[in-house]
Parts: C-alpha cells; structure tokens; sequence
C-alpha cells in the first residue's frame, strides 16, 4: 500500500480481483459493518480477507504493518485502520467512503434498537428484569476481553500486579474521572520505574510535515473536553458531538476500555444517562457487528434525537480516524519514540485493569440483596456461555435477557 491517494492496481493473483473505487470500498465495508462479529480483530481479520486476499488492493505486509499502527494510537482500532486503508487507496474520498461504510450499519441497528427500549419504558417492570438480564453477560464479556488481552498485555508479575491495582483503583476512587488518573498513572509508574524497552531500528520514513502535523494536533487538542468538560459548549448536539470527540482521542486500548469512561463521564457527571439506560446503551452495543462504540449513538439518540445521534457518532468516530491517517505516513518514527513506548507497557496493564474493573461494576449492579438466587442463577449461565461455549454477544445476551424475564418478569 503506497502513501499515494491515487487508487492502486489490484493484485493479479487475487481472486476478486477489481479496479478500486470508491462506490467499492463503500459497499465493501457496509458489509463488513453488517457481518462482522466478535470485536475489532474479527473485522480487521475479515478486511483482510477481503482487501487482500480478495480483492487485492492492499499488500498483505502493508496491512499488517496497519493493524501494527492502529494499536498504538486512541480510538477505534478497526475503524481506524479502514480509515487510512481508504485514504491511501483514494484520498479523502476514499477515507469518506471507509468510515462512512463501517460506521452506518452499526448507526441504524442501534437507533432500531433504541427505539425498542424507549417502547419498554410502558412496561417498567419488564423493563427492569430485562436490563438486569443483559449484566451477567456484559460482565462476562468485559471479564473475557480482560483475561485475552492480559495474555500479552501483562506477561510479568510486575504487569499483573498493575493490572490489579488499576482494576481495585476503579472501583474504590469516588470521582468520574478516575479512568482516565488510572490510564495516566500506569504510564508514568511504568516510565519511571520499569525498564525501558528495547530501541527500535531508525525510522526510514521522513520526517512528518506541518500538514499531517496539523491532522494530528487539530484532533488531539478535542481531548481538552475529556479533560475538562467544563468547557463543552452550551448547545447540546455539539456538547454531544465533542463531549465523544474528547473521550475518544484519549481512548488506548480498544473500544471495551471506553466503558468506564464513558460510565464515568456521560451518568456520573453530564447526568446524561441513568445507570440503566447506559448499560441498556452498552448491550445495544454488543448486539450489533461492526464497531462496538454504538453506544455514543445510542447516548446521542436518548439526549437529543436524530440531531444528537450522528453528532455522537461523528464525534466518536471521526477525530481518530483523522490522526491515523496523520501518523500513518511516519508510522515507523512513533515506533521509534522510546519513551512513548515505554509508558505505553504500563497504559496497556491498566487498561486489562480498567477493563476487569469495569466487569466487577456491571456485576455488582445486579440486585443481589433482593433476587440472590436469580442473580447466582444468571451469572452461571452468563459465565458458561461466554467462557466455556464461546458464544458471541447475539446469542449470550438474549439467553441472559429471557433468562431475566422467566425468573423476575
């Protein structure tokens, strides 16, 4: 994959082979949002199946080289990296096409899946066994995702050890932002006090210039909402838009850890959502293929209708995308940064932990002073479903769901 904008040759090899364009690249990826299930590596690994094997528009070292690169930057990994796939192949067209096509599957499942719940708001009763139905399997979920990625994420003693301390640090400090001090500490813990990694060899991209400097920088600086949402705006399409814009560009980790950030943010302090209508957000999530960030639309649609779904979703979306297109170009100069990559080790343990921490919280959400059987008899189910059989989120949530609503309905 060349640094070009200008559309490539398919690959003579490739089955499927045909000449790019961006009508392609757009049914293409509305496909992969339609049938990708299983998080972000299940859709990477179809997209290389499609536009490597396939359709051969991208060399297979070159998108390797891209899953690489997406894991180092904030955001969602998988629709980052479609994204720069897309403007490598046909400029910002191509990158319009990517994001566009990944993304609008996922939209319109969860606003029909919103309106369900919103439907359920007449029958409150049902309402409550289903949604306490959904926690067994969401925490299940969150729990897997943070034993796989231990896995590489924390291969030494020292590493568990962090994990633990941040997923503990989640569930005990009083304050929305602990998140993002917990993230922040892990880095600094590990740049202080943990060896450091070894050099990488010596970049042989050039340098970058002002202009992807400046797709870089412009994105970034959306993070000061993050950090202060004191200063999101008054209007409330554009405090939703920037209000994600903010939690995703501070985003490490992949989309699960957005969970208790955005627990942190959009109930604790904006008081968008109540903790029910969030974790009913976080389900529809799960629910669908594609990206699994949905609940920024699902936010959206709750606050402010049509208006406030696609500045959510845009906002989620769009400003990483825009920096991974910036550093793709001088991907092998952000390997080479020493200290990036260094704090990175630590930022990568707490994220394991933030994860895990986020599983206990959706847990302990359940009603186990009032229904302890049921609860007990949800979470064995939930847990032999998602550790020991496998099963994705369609078919673990559901099972949890009419599980609810059989024994509390």
């Amino acid at each position: 994959m060349s640094s070009s904008s200008a559309p490539t040759t398919p690959s003579t090899e490739a089955p499927d082979a045909v000449p790019y364009s961006p009508l392609r690249l757009l049914a293409d990826c509305i496909v992969l949002g339609l049938t990708a299930w299983g998080g972000f590596m299940a859709l990477l690994a179809q997209a290389q199946q499609r536009f490597v094997r396939q359709r051969g528009w991208v060399a297979e070292k070159d998108f390797l080289d891209l899953m690489a690169l997406v894991t180092m930057l904030p955001g969602p990994q998988a629709v980052n990296a479609l994204a720069v796939m897309g403007h490598r192949l046909g400029g910002w067209v191509g990158f319009a096409a990517a994001l566009v096509g990944i993304v609008l599957p996922s939209f319109f499942i969860i606003l029909a899946l919103w309106w369900g719940y919103a439907a359920l708001a007449g029958h409150p009763q049902l309402q409550r066994a289903l949604m306490v139905g959904v926690l067994p399997p969401l925490a299940m979920i969150l729990a897997q995702t943070a034993w796989n990625q231990s896995k590489k994420a924390t291969p030494q003693p020292r590493d568990k050890a962090l994990a633990v301390a941040a997923a503990v640090a989640l569930l005990v400090l009083p304050f929305w932002s602990a998140p993002i001090l917990v993230l922040a500490s892990g880095g600094v813990i590990a740049r202080l006090f943990w060896p450091a990694p070894p050099a990488a060899p010596a970049p042989t991209s050039p340098a970058m210039g002002p202009a992807q400097m400046l797709l870089c920088l412009v994105p970034a600086a959306l993070a000061v909402f993050q950090f202060v949402p004191a200063l999101l705006p008054q209007d409330v399409v554009a405090r939703l838009g920037l209000a994600f814009a903010g939690i995703a560009t501070t985003l490490f980790g992949g989309a699960l850890v957005m969970v208790p950030l955005l627990e942190g943010l959009i109930v604790d302090h904006l008081g968008w959502l109540s903790h029910a209508g969030f974790t009913a957000g976080l389900a529809a999530s799960q629910l669908t293929p594609g990206p699994i960030v949905g609940i920024a639309t699902f936010t959206g649609m709750e606050i402010a209708g049509w208006g406030g779904a696609l500045a959510a979703t845009v906002g989620v979306y769009t400003p990483t995308a825009v920096i991974a297109v910036g550093v793709s170009h001088a991907a092998d100069r952000l390997k080479g940064l020493r200290w990036f990559q260094h704090a990175m080790v630590g930022v990568r343990c707490a994220v394991v932990g933030l994860i895990a921490g986020a599983a206990v919280t959706l847990w302990l959400k359940l009603p186990l002073r009032t229904a302890p059987i049921a609860c007990a008899q949800l979470t064995a189910v939930a847990l032999l479903l998602v550790f020991k059989f496998k099963q994705p989120p369609y078919v673990s949530i559901p099972v949890g769901m009419g599980l609810a609503w059989l024994l509390m309905g």
